[in-house]
């Protein structure tokens, strides 16, 4: 499916970013305690922030023309891609490797 105009293009992507996160709560439900970061605003403007650098991203490659899956799966490694390079970060005590932080957000 051709996408013509920036905000299909934008919005595919975002949605690829959001998918993303409906597979992170997915797999959350498997977990015994609910996370607590899921309570915090700090959480919910991250995880928009990543889902819109999904759209981002697809209007970087493709400005205002792209086939319709090929931006879904650019919106959908955005997101992932940062989620691998934090996780490769060393957890050192202190307020960046606290349980339940923001980091945490990207451990699943």
């Amino acid at each position: 499916m051709p996408l013509i105009g920036l905000y299909q293009v934008f919005f595919v992507g975002f949605l690829g970013g959001v998918i993303l996160e409906l597979m992170h709560w997915y797999n959350l439900k498997r977990r015994p305690a609910f996370p607590k970061y899921a309570r915090s605003a700090r959480y919910w403007i991250i995880t928009a922030a990543m889902a819109a650098t999904g759209g981002l991203l697809a209007l970087l490659y493709f400005g205002d023309r792209a086939e319709g899956i090929v931006v879904l799966h650019v919106g959908l490694s955005a997101p992932l891609i940062l989620q691998k390079l934090t996780t490769t970060l060393a957890t050192t005590p202190g307020a960046k490797g606290e349980e339940g932080g923001v980091l945490d957000f990207f451990r699943w």
